[in-house]
């Protein structure tokens, strides 16, 4: 027997106001730049990191908590604060000429020799 649509909603409301009570408790707990890992894929590592309270030329962001997309082997990536930004970054990682142009530079860089003189 199938749930009914009505109660699905009701579930799936239920299960985001978790999570977002969960990443409230978490901004409240957690450090300035703390992170905690939430996926790891091959190379690509994504974590939720806390942002400090700054200071900008528009007035003061609070502190906040986004997603930090790196590569395993670095500290250095990009930080997403929002669906939006997550969407747009998919989207262009997702277009045919990023694609074509990663495989090219794959075989570029495979050719690349080094020489040593002796």
């Amino acid at each position: 027997m199938e749930t009914p649509p009505s109660v699905d909603i009701e579930e799936k409301k239920e299960e985001k106001q978790d999570l977002i009570s969960k990443l409230e408790n978490l901004r409240k707990n957690m450090k300035d730049w703390e992170r905690r890992p939430i996926v790891e894929v091959g190379k690509a590592v994504i974590e939720l990191v806390k942002l400090p309270r700054r200071e900008t030329k528009k007035g003061t962001e609070p502190e906040r908590l986004a997603l930090h997309l790196r590569l395993k082997d670095s500290f250095k990536g990009v930080f997403i604060e929002g669906y939006d930004e997550l969407d747009d970054i998919i989207r262009a990682l997702n277009s045919k000429s990023v694609h074509e142009i990663a495989k090219a530079l794959e075989e570029l860089n495979k050719k690349r020799v080094i020489e040593y003189t002796l």
